[in-house]
Order: C-alpha cells, then structure tokens, then sequence
C-alpha cells in the first residue's frame, strides 16, 4: 500500500477538523471510521459531499434533541446521498442543458472565503475552517444540476457557520453571545421559539463578523 499523497492528507484532514470543530473538542476517528473515510477518498467521493453530509447529520440530531454525533458511520447514508446526487448530476452533464455560470459562479464562492480567510490569518483555528470550507466549495463538481449543488452548498454553509461559532476567539464568542441576548430580550419571544431564534441571530451574526459569503449559486446559474 503506497503512501497517502498530499491531496489524499488534505482530504482527511479536512474531514477531521470539520467534525472535531463542530464538536467543540478534539476527536479522534475509529479504526471503522478512518476506512469509512479512506473508502470514501479511493471512491472519488467529493470533499463538498462529505462535509455536506455530516452538517446535515449533525443538524438533525440536534433538532431532535439528541447526542452529538460521536461516529463518522453516522453520517454515512447523508454523504451518500450528497454523493449520489452530485455524481448523477455529473455523470448526466453531457446530455443536460449547459450551463456555463456554474463553475465562475463557484469560482467566486471559493475567492470569496479566500478572502475571509486572508482578514483570519492571524487567528489559526477560525483560519482552519475557512480553509477547508474553500476546499470543499472547489470540490462541488460545477457540471452538476444547479439544484443538487445548491444543497450541498446549503450543508456546506451550515457546517461552516456552526464550526465558526466554535472556532472564534473567547471575547468575540462572549460579545457576539451578549448582543444577540439582548436582541432576543428585546423581541419579547414565547419560551418555544426563543432558542431557535438566538441560535438564528448568532449564525447571522457570525457570518457579518467573519465575512463567509452567502453558499448560493447565482440566479443565472440556477
């Protein structure tokens, strides 16, 4: 068996950190998880569909409530299903419509993080996230039908923001959490809807203080 290559290394890390930021604590894969994962790179699976894949794992455990995920063989059959659309969509490109905006559409995304990555340099684990959002952005096959990116880059974005909230310095977390509870008092909201509104406003917030661009093709991509 040869060495891993520097691409196959960067594949892995990004897996890694993506899942370990969105845990909030370091994390180590299992022996069944790391050849889920070497599976997943030898079958050409997109970067953007695993990391798509997990964010959508992880945001539906919470929204019932549950554990965070705590194995990469959960998020198996949502990186499958990512993969399978986003290789369909390539697969059938030659017979489908061009549509010759995607890949610049793509390549304005992948600038766009660069660009919040460069305003992060100094800070290496918000530096971390942006660099692998951007690598995951530039793995979406761009001959892909449009609908079946735009969830990947739905996921993709979700992932980010959340791993973010985590990543950013101490003081910036307290002050981002002080302004949005003060918003949310300000709304006067029932108790209900009172934790999916503050987790909203602080993802909105995020995204201004650290400057991730909106995941979304655009319209004449679309």
């Amino acid at each position: 068996m040869t060495d891993p290559d520097a691409a196959e290394i960067a594949y892995y890390r990004a897996v890694e950190d993506h899942f370990a930021s969105l845990r909030g604590t370091p994390f180590l894969f299992s022996p069944k998880d790391f050849a889920l994962l070497r599976r997943w790179w030898r079958e050409g699976v997109p970067l953007a569909a695993v990391l798509a894949g997990i964010a959508e794992a992880w945001e539906r455990r919470r929204g019932r409530g549950e554990d965070p995920v705590s194995s990469l063989a959960y998020c198996r059959h949502a990186v499958a299903s990512h993969a399978k659309r986003l290789t369909a969509a390539r697969t059938g490109a030659a017979a489908a419509v061009p549509v010759p905006d995607t890949a610049a559409a793509l390549a304005a995304l992948v600038a766009a993080v660069a660009q919040a990555q460069a305003r992060w340099d100094a800070d290496a684990a918000v530096r971390a996230v942006l660099e692998d959002l951007g690598r995951a952005v530039a793995s979406v096959p761009p001959e892909g039908e449009p609908a079946a990116i735009e969830k990947a880059l739905a996921e993709l974005e979700f992932g980010a923001l959340d791993a973010l909230a985590r990543a950013l310095p101490p003081d910036a977390q307290r002050a981002l959490e002080v302004e949005v509870g003060e918003s949310v008092e300000r709304l006067g909201l029932e108790p209900e809807v009172r934790e999916r509104t503050r987790r909203a406003l602080l993802i909105k917030a995020v995204r201004r203080l650290v400057g991730v661009p909106r995941l979304e093709l655009d319209a004449r991509a679309s």
